[in-house]
Formats: structure tokens, sequence, C-alpha cells
């Protein structure tokens, strides 16, 4: 009895096997190939591996090609899945639900933050900047009257801009005293005024007195009215 797959070789006279009366016993001495193997029903697989063949009840399904993506992503998120699976029921079910609660909760406060305006996406609004003013002051409608007491004087006038209020003055031609500086707006703690006026006192009777007034705006922009004249009564 041959093995499977193994017939016996025909006779060729002068090629070296053996005669036709000795195909009843193997191995054939004179033969020039081995006699065939035993056929394994899984010779055609390389690959094969018993716990896979076992697992799916047939041959190993053939791997991915390189490049399709679509099983890759498959396979991605099947495994993603599997192992949010395997989270969930190896989770603690009350540190599962403190998640859980954890999640809803910051998602909540988001949203009403948002709304409530806690939290801004907007830029903040750039800065204007400011044109530093430089124009001088201008004074108008300078006069001057006699004060409250004996050889006194009021010097009043108006400017365009609030600013401060100040006096030089003093006896013809030479106007060499000043007063202190009122309403000063440069210091920040004034905002100056419109509508000046200033007292002048222990003046000489019967004297010619040359005076003019002088304003600052806050940005340090002066004003100078023209020099003016004034007699003290006797």
């Amino acid at each position: 009895m041959y093995p499977p797959y193994q017939q016996p070789p025909p006779a060729y006279p002068g090629q070296g096997y053996a005669p036709p009366d000795t195909h009843s016993q193997p191995p054939y001495q004179d033969y020039q190939q081995p006699p065939y193997q035993q056929y394994h029903q899984y010779q055609q697989y390389p690959e094969y591996q018993p716990d896979v063949y076992d697992q799916y009840g047939g041959y190993p399904p053939q791997p991915p090609q390189p490049g399709d993506w679509i099983t890759k992503g498959q396979a991605f998120f099947d495994g993603l899945v599997g192992r949010l699976k395997r989270f969930v029921l190896t989770t603690n079910p009350i540190l599962l639900s403190s998640l859980v609660v954890l999640v809803v909760g910051l998602t909540v406060f988001t949203i009403l933050a948002f709304q409530l305006g806690w939290i801004r996406t907007s830029a903040p609004a750039q800065q204007t900047q400011t044109t530093k003013d430089t124009t001088p002051v201008l004074i108008s409608m300078l006069t001057v009257k006699e004060g409250s007491t004996p050889h006194s004087a009021i010097i009043s006038w108006v400017t365009n801009k609030y600013s401060s209020s100040q006096v030089e003055y003093g006896i013809w031609p030479y106007a060499n005293t000043t007063t202190p500086i009122q309403n000063d707006p440069r210091n920040g703690a004034n905002m100056g005024v419109l509508t000046h006026q200033v007292g002048l006192t222990n003046l000489l009777p019967k004297t010619s007195y040359i005076y003019r007034a002088i304003s600052y705006d806050k940005y340090g922009n002066k004003g100078v009215s023209p020099d003016m004249q004034f007699d003290t009564t006797p």
C-alpha cells in the first residue's frame, strides 16, 4: 500500500529506475526522487497558528493591506470601544458615578460662566491714544475793580479752557510782584476754572500800577494777557 499521493513510478529503461516487479516494495533504491511526504492540511498556509485557527473556526483572516485607512480606522475605533467597555466594567461604580457628576458639573458651570460674563472671550478694547493739547490758553474780558478794603483791587478774567489763576503786578512800569497760583490743574488736585478772580492788597494810595493775568492748563500751556494799568484811590 502506497502512502497518500504517492504513486508507483513508471518503468523507463535506461533511466535508472527499478524494474516493474519491484514496485510493490518501497522504498525504491534506484528511484532518483525521494518519496512523497505526508501531506499536511495546513502546509499551504505557512503562517498557520492553531489558536487563531480554532478561534475563527477556519484560516485566519488576511491582515489589512498598507494604506487601507478605512480598515485601520475601524480597528482603532473597535479597540477604543473595547477599552472603554473594560474601563466601565472594571471601575468602581461609585468612582464612575463621581466622575460623571464631575464632568457634567464642569460643563454646566462653564456654560453659566459664559452666559453671566464671568469668562470673556473678546479681546480688551484698545486704549485710544490721547493727543496732548499744545494750544495756549486764551485770556479775555480782563477787568479791574476796587476791592472791599482800602488800597486793594480785584482782577478778573475769563479763559477758553480750564486753567489756573495768577497775576503779576507792580508800580508802573515794573510788574515785579506775583500772586500765589490758584486752581492749578497741572498737579491733578484741581481741574482749573474758566472764570478767574484774584485780589491785590496793601497797594499804595494814589499810585499807578501795571498788571497782567497768567493762566496754565493741565498740559502746561500758558496764557498771558497784555499789560494793563490802574490807579489806586487816595
